[in-house]
């Protein structure tokens, strides 16, 4: 017994050694291998009716994935050249208004509320340390972002590895993604029927988030983009993008985006006495209020329709933190750890409260004389 004993703690010393340093190599590649992952559940569907025209498993995930790769890099060649754009002429607009010192065009000489806060702020910029802070803070922005771009640039050959193991963690997840999850749910310490149930609950958590909140967020900064263009704001492209961002955040949402954007051009259009930005505010709200914020009231539903739903706090600090710990893929990879937390405990209270003098039928508890053989 002592020397079965010293077995199974070496096997396990073992296995925590290996498990510790294949984390270590595997830390580096997280956001590509949770990048594969997303693309591959999202994909699935598409796979399965490919694969049902195509014989073979492999060329079915093959093509998949030259779809992705074409539909990430035409997509992002495309925004990076005009978000390029757009950061220069944004640039040069801020640095300009900041010289001229008047942030909205001052034609507004009633003595009113909005007219005197322009003036106020215009009066403002038009001090000379204002100026001089605002220029500094306008430079190193700028100094910031080139800094990033040239990392990036720098960084090239490491994107193109990167993009080549998500590509690589999608096509075998396609092709054997469902048995490996079935591998990986009889080695759940757990009973067959809990088994399923733990693998029914993360499969719907997935489907609540990646569905539920990533594309529908996706879809909002999209009409965002479009609304914003639609009614001539400059800069469009980038306001989408922060748009995208919000929306993931619970309670904020993409409210706190289009709200000052459409109050702006209302307030611009008053000062200046153009009623065409009167009237493009007041449109990019309505449309706001319609279409960008519905959105998410009426797709999400819809979408997560009885499965497994996610606590709104959980999603705002998982959002939050992913992306102080881990990056832009943080966005998602916090609020599917928070999820998965609360799944958890939900099956454990599920099953755990009903039966606390069944340890047979407990969860969390350890099989006894009374278990049932296999």
């Amino acid at each position: 017994m002592l020397k079965e004993g010293n077995s199974k703690l070496f096997f396990f010393a073992l296995l925590g050694l290996v498990f510790l340093g294949s984390l270590i190599i595997i830390v580096p590649l997280i956001g590509s291998l949770v990048g594969g992952v997303m693309l591959a559940y999202i994909f699935h569907p598409v796979y399965e009716r490919v694969r049902n025209r195509v014989r073979y498993k492999g060329l079915a995930a093959f093509l998949i994935a030259i779809a992705i790769l074409i539909i990430i890099t035409v997509p992002t060649m495309f925004l990076v050249q005009h978000l390029a754009q757009e950061s220069q002429f944004l640039y040069l607009r801020t640095k300009q208004l900041v010289f001229s010192g008047t942030l909205i065009e001052d034609r507004c000489y009633e003595d009113t509320f909005i007219c005197r806060n322009i003036n106020n702020v215009n009066s403002l910029l038009r001090d000379e340390k204002t100026r001089s802070y605002l220029i500094s803070l306008l430079n190193n922005f700028i100094a910031a972002v080139t800094k990033q771009v040239s990392d990036v640039l720098v960084s090239l050959p490491g994107i193109m590895v990167q993009l080549l193991v998500t590509l690589f963690t999608t096509y075998y997840l396609l092709t054997d993604g469902p048995a490996l999850t079935a591998r990986l749910a009889k080695i759940i310490p757990l009973k067959v029927h809990h088994q399923d149930q733990v693998v029914k609950q993360f499969g719907d958590v997935a489907h609540a988030l990646i569905y539920g909140s990533l594309i529908v967020a996706l879809f909002q900064g999209a009409l965002a983009a479009f609304g914003f263009w639609l009614f001539g704001v400059k800069g469009f492209l980038w306001w989408g993008v922060i748009t995208t961002f919000f929306a993931l955040v619970p309670f904020v949402g993409t409210a706190m985006i289009w709200v000052p954007i459409s109050t702006f051009l209302i307030i611009s259009g008053y000062a200046s006495g153009e009623q065409g930005l009167i009237w493009s505010g007041i449109g990019l709200f309505i449309y706001g209020v319609l279409v960008i914020s519905s959105v998410d009231n009426i797709l999400k539903p819809f979408i997560i329709a009885g499965r497994a739903r996610v606590h709104p706090l959980l999603v705002m600090l998982g959002v939050i933190g992913g992306l102080l710990l881990f990056g832009v893929i943080g966005a998602v990879i916090g609020p599917f750890l928070l999820a998965l937390l609360q799944t958890l405990f939900e099956i454990y209270e599920r099953e755990r409260l009903p039966h606390l003098n069944d340890p047979e039928l407990c969860i969390m508890g350890h099989n006894n004389q009374k278990t049932h053989k296999r």
